[in-house]
């Protein structure tokens, strides 16, 4: 079984590679003990593991859906 932790790693930095491209800012990092968040202006993205991510209040249950959210809100 994966660490929560690591899973929450990979997860931000896909995520961080999504907002810097999008957005062509640089997302800031945080990370507490329950979950990481990335922000830009307009876009928070918290991070709880693979399948708990939220950008923005919207719920996605992947880190591919997570994305098109972030690009749909760009767009």
């Amino acid at each position: 079984m994966i660490n929560v932790h690591f899973q929450r790693k990979i997860a931000a930095d896909e995520l961080w590679d999504t907002l810097f491209f999008a957005t062509g800012a640089m997302p800031v990092k945080q990370k507490t003990p329950e979950f990481r968040m990335l922000e830009v202006p307009g876009i928070k993205v918290k991070i709880m593991n693979f399948r708990n991510i939220v950008v923005n209040g919207d719920k996605c249950k992947s880190v591919s859906e997570a994305k098109y959210i972030v690009q749909d809100i760009i767009s």
